[in-house]
């Protein structure tokens, strides 16, 4: 009986030592593990950052209010006709992603994307591009000031 015990005991000692599937040690419920290519672009994944430019100019800008909050609402001048997907994006966020203000002022960058082709100068009015957003009461609790930014102005309307 000792024998028999003494040659399990040396068995799962050697075993133990090994990095064989017969190793209890190695059993896991999926298995081992092994190397494959990366389904990651080459360049890696596109950062939260918004790809699109500033709008060239901020002509106008308006805050009306609404149940439950306010809109922001802002006109653009791209420099030639056929910009297009304009947006106002916050600079601060908070932890949930949510617009948030920072010293109590609200910060709305103005973005837009090019054309794909070089377009005209026109008249003014007919490269005026609009973007609007809406901002809870939640949001506007303690905030001041909003500020709509383009590339060469900003528009600020106070409370």
């Amino acid at each position: 009986m000792k024998t028999q015990i003494v040659a399990i005991s040396l068995a799962v000692l050697v075993l133990a030592g090994c990095s064989s599937r017969y190793n209890p040690v190695n059993w896991s419920w999926f298995g081992g593990s092994r190397s494959e290519a990366s389904l990651a672009p080459r360049g890696g994944f596109p950062s939260d950052v918004d790809p699109r430019p500033l709008v060239s100019q901020v002509v106008s800008m308006q805050v009306d209010r609404v149940p439950e909050g306010a809109v922001v609402t802002a006109v653009g001048l791209p420099p030639t006709q056929g910009w297009w997907a304009a947006g106002l994006v916050s600079r601060y966020e908070s932890e949930a992603g949510r617009i948030a203000a920072k010293d109590g002022v609200i910060e709305l960058e103005f973005r837009i994307l090019p054309p794909a082709k070089p377009q005209n100068v026109i008249n003014e009015a007919s490269r005026e591009v609009s973007a609007g957003i809406y901002l809870s009461n939640q949001t506007l609790a303690g905030v001041r000031r909003i500020t709509v930014i383009g590339q060469n102005n900003q528009r600020t309307s106070n409370r």
